[in-house]
């Protein structure tokens, strides 16, 4: 074997390793936090007065049940998806990234 060969066969044999170690590593580092997150229950705010004053005056009740059951509909899915939903009511403080959000229309 000349010498480039045996160069190059190192320095790739050394990338590898390098790359297993890396990847050993970054998963060992990461176990602990990941294990953490999976015991918190993320939790969406739902504000029904938002709500109410989001529906126009001049809607009628077929419009306003529809607005209503989607907002139903959006915390059923997030029920079902694993999430806490909670009424804003009983809310003290949240930022505001927790709260559900109209959808447009």
């Amino acid at each position: 074997m000349d010498a480039k060969s045996q160069w190059l066969s190192t320095v790739l044999i050394a990338v590898c390793l390098g790359c297993c170690g890396g990847w050993l590593a970054a998963l060992q580092q990461l176990q602990q936090p990941l294990e953490r997150l999976n015991l918190v229950t993320p939790v969406f705010v739902f504000d029904r007065a938002k709500l109410i004053q989001s529906i126009p005056p001049n809607a009628s009740q077929e419009q306003m049940a529809k607005i209503v059951d989607d907002w139903q509909g959006q915390a059923k899915k997030l029920s079902d998806a694993g999430y806490l939903v909670i009424d804003s009511t009983a809310v003290v403080a949240a930022p505001s990234d927790l709260y559900i959000q109209a959808q447009g229309r």
